[in-house]
């Protein structure tokens, strides 16, 4: 198992210098449960193992089940075809089957016919049927619903009745399924003879109402499918043409008509409309001659006598026409009787002829009229113009007569022209309105018959549907009766025979699986409980939201390794005889932490303390000042655990003269003041002994000009305080340092150690401006710092210890000195 990287945080010293503040009651870290799982994975492998012992000693008691397994393929077909009479394979309907073969008839056969209660299986059973239902599994083979094959498995514990029941099983089912198939055969040809006799019956009924249907409408046409049609609509669709023909007459001739009314208006100026409707008046009575002044002919000319002809030709082919119409209506009502649609039809064509010719008549006697009327003013301009003719004097009176003749003359025919537009008009509108109540009349007729229509047709296509019907079923029914007496629904055939039973629970694998899942489950739920039980801090997160400080870095575990030849301090401090280790690294960075903070704040004096004893301040205190003195700064490491004084022994110098002696007055601060032998810019003061009352001497005016003092002559001042818990020696120095470093070794229970200390500094407003992690181990993998549980403290362990004089090199020394005084 990978070791996630939780180191991350440690070195940030832009979080230094948050504004502290520490709750009533500590707050317990998060549980991480992947790190809490790897840290007590033998407990997990202990009880996994557990419960797969346990698993394998109940496989060991429990009563083995045995099974059979038989496989059938099965084919279903539908009954002969009533078209061809084939049999034709249908979709297997797997849980219709599986129904039918776990199915209270089949299973009571089968008891029956095998005597199967009487087996050793079904020995003492009260209902053989419900246990011999609990011991069949059926499902499809590979699992596949759409799959044409069952696969039938039988479960017992005496597996030597297994194949017997198996086969007994599939035996009745197979009996159940051919009773069925010769019901189902004989079922299907009486429902063919009654079909048979259905559909001829229902022949009979539409020919019955096709021939009524065919005698009420007297329907007389059909297309050329053979499909009655509607006999109206082809009239409504002449109507319609003509309509629209009649419909472009009438837009012409009111067209004309506007625009002669607009030209004889009197106030019309512009003579150009009114020479415009006079041509066009004259091209519609064919009077196109060019009017050529006073020059006109004598009589009648042979243009106007062939114009005059054409116009008795068309009067006397209307007249034709008329007479012929008449003749059609006349046969039509005789044929259809009088409201037909066809003699509605010929009564139309004969009025629009009668309109036709009264039209033409009245436009020939206007004709004949215009050519009286032009003849006399050509007899006028021939007494004008011809010998021996009137005075010169007389001509201007009589040109000027001719003029106004010749416009009444123009006027005359524009009056003619309108009065034929105004007829031709008014005969379009009537044409039109006749039209419109023959279409409308037309249409509704249409409407009512249509329906039988459609009606006559259906029933004519299912006349010949059923007859073509009838005949197939007569000739196919005589075979589908012999094939009915073979014919089976569905077919059972037996892939594989019954199998030799085998053992299908307990499986060992399964049991053991149980086992370990059951066991590993409890056991990680176990570790998890165990691991937080231990209160301690699993990532720089924790120690944050914990104690509201900062993380300024983590110093690896100190390994004692042989010191160059000629060193005086401990083994320990590896700032000096190892520079470019990792240890040394993370001191360099507690140095830049420290650094930060005094820029920021312009401190000089640091305390460090712990919660408790063994958490490694003196050592990490030591290492730092070396670390800083290295920076070229003037650092004084200041001893002021006078219970458990380290300084003496990590640097190799004497006790005396230290800082006590300088307190009691016994000799001078320089004298106090040593130089570290290996490190420049580096001084020491030490306890210079175990005094009797070292808590009030901490606490003493003398020790706050003592610190006062040491101000002025360093830059750094480095105090190694004692524990917070144990004593109170730490909180009485708070308030003469700019800032308290923890040390904190991570162990069980150092989430209540740490925070009892931060409360007794916060209740002296000590100010807290990090935490130092020490005591890592880089090749174990405890949550975040490592399982360093090995000879460790934990929360009111061994603080009769810190008292003890065992512990104190400086009590030793004492000791032999008494006795050598003695």
């Amino acid at each position: 198992m990978d070791k996630p990287n939780l180191q991350y945080g440690f070195d940030d010293a832009s979080s230094i210098g948050r504004a502290s503040g520490v709750p009533d009651e500590p707050p317990i870290p998060n549980i991480d449960f992947y790190g809490a799982l790897w840290r007590r994975k033998s407990v997990i492998v202990l009880l996994s193992v557990l419960g797969a012992g346990i698993a394998s000693l109940l496989y060991t008691q429990v009563t083995p089940v045995y099974a059979s397994v038989m496989k059938l393929m099965l084919f279903v077909q539908a009954p002969p075809s009533v078209i061809n009479g084939e049999v034709v394979p249908q979709p297997v309907s797997l849980e219709k089957h599986r129904v039918l073969l776990s199915g209270q008839t089949v299973l009571a056969e089968a008891i029956r016919n095998g005597q199967l209660d009487k087996l050793p299986t079904f020995q003492g059973a009260d209902s053989p049927i419900s246990d011999l239902r609990k011991m069949l599994t059926i499902s499809p083979v590979g699992k596949d619903l759409t799959s044409d094959a069952l696969e039938i498995e039988c479960e017992g514990k005496i597996k030597e009745d297994l194949p017997g029941i198996l086969n007994q099983v599939v035996a009745s089912y197979i009996s159940a399924i051919e009773k069925d198939s010769e019901i189902s055969g004989k079922e299907s040809v009486e429902l063919i003879e009654r079909l048979q006799r259905s559909l001829v019956d229902d022949q009979k009924v539409d020919q019955d109402r096709y021939y009524q249907l065919l005698k009420e409408l007297n329907l007389t046409a059909e297309n050329d499918k053979g499909r009655w049609v509607n006999p109206y609509v082809s009239e409504i669709e002449k109507l319609r043409l003509e309509r629209d023909e009649i419909l472009q007459e009438f837009r012409d001739a009111d067209q004309q008509l506007q625009q002669i009314q607009v030209a004889m208006d009197p106030q019309n100026k512009r003579d150009d409309l009114l020479r415009l409707a006079v041509i066009e008046g004259r091209k519609y009575f064919n009077l196109d001659k060019q009017d050529r002044g006073l020059d006109f002919l004598n009589g009648m000319s042979e243009e106007d006598r062939l114009r005059l002809m054409r116009y008795e030709q068309r009067m006397e082919a209307a007249n034709a026409d008329v007479v012929a119409m008449d003749s059609e209506r006349v046969e039509a009502q005789a044929r259809y009787g009088a409201k037909h649609p066809q003699v509605e039809f010929v009564e139309g064509k004969y009025q629009a002829a009668v309109a036709t010719r009264n039209r033409l008549n009245q436009e020939l006697e206007t004709l004949r009229g215009f050519l009286r009327r032009e003849q006399e003013i050509e007899k006028k301009g021939d007494a004008i113009s011809g010998p021996g003719g009137i005075r010169n004097e007389m001509v201007e009176s009589v040109a000027e007569s001719l003029s106004k003749e010749v416009r009444t003359r123009d006027s005359d025919i524009l009056q003619i022209y309108a009065a034929a537009m105004s007829n031709k008009r008014d005969r379009a509108k009537y044409n039109l309105d006749r039209i419109a109540e023959d279409i409308t009349e037309l249409t509704n007729k249409s409407t009512v018959i249509a329906g039988d229509i459609t009606e006559l047709n259906m029933l004519r296509d299912q006349i010949e549907d059923r007859r073509n019907t009838v005949g197939q079923i007569l000739e196919k029914l005589s075979a589908m009766r012999a094939m009915s007496n073979s014919y089976s629904s569905t077919r059972v055939k037996i892939i594989d025979e019954a199998s030799y039973p085998l053992q299908v629970f307990p499986k060992l694998w399964k049991f053991l699986l149980a086992g370990l899942t059951l066991g590993g489950l409890l056991g990680c739920g176990l570790a998890v409980l165990i691991d937080h039980s231990d209160l301690a801090y699993r990532t720089p997160i924790d120690i944050q939201e914990n104690l509201n400080t900062p993380v300024l870095c983590k110093i690896p575990r100190i390994k004692k390794s042989k010191v160059p030849e000629g060193f005086s301090g401990s083994p320990m401090l590896v700032a000096t005889h190892q520079p470019n280790s990792s240890v040394s690294e993370s001191f360099r960075a507690a140095r830049t932490s420290l650094l930060f903070t005094a820029a920021q704040n312009g401190g000089k004096v640091f305390m460090f303390t712990s919660p408790s004893p063994g958490d490694g301040k003196s050592t990490t205190i030591a290492n730092l000042a070396i670390s800083l003195a290295q920076t070229n700064k003037r650092v004084c490491l200041v001893d002021a655990d006078y219970r458990r004084p380290r300084v003496q022994q990590n640097f190799g110098v004497q006790f005396e003269p230290g800082g006590m002696q300088y307190l009691e007055g016994q000799c001078s601060l320089d004298d106090a003041i040593r130089p570290c032998e290996f490190q420049n810019n580096l001084w020491l003061i030490t306890t210079g002994g175990r005094p009797k009352n070292p808590g009030e001497l901490v606490a003493s005016h003398t020790f706050n000009e003592f610190i006062s003092e040491l101000r002025t002559r360093f830059d750094f001042i480095l105090i190694d305080s004692p524990p917070v818990i144990p004593v109170a020696d730490a909180t009485s120095i708070c308030s003469l340092v700019d800032g308290i470093i923890m040390v904190l070794r991570i162990r069980r229970g150092v989430v209540l150690s740490a925070h009892k200390a931060k409360s007794r500094l916060s209740m002296v407003n000590g100010n807290l401006i990090g935490v130092i992690v020490n005591g890592m181990d880089e090749n174990l993998y405890y949550n975040e710092y490592g399982t360093y549980y090995r000879g460790s403290y934990y929360h009111g362990h061994s603080y009769k210890k810190y008292y003890d004089k065992k512990y104190s090199d400086y009590s030793d020394r004492v000791r032999k000195d008494d006795r050598a005084a003695s």
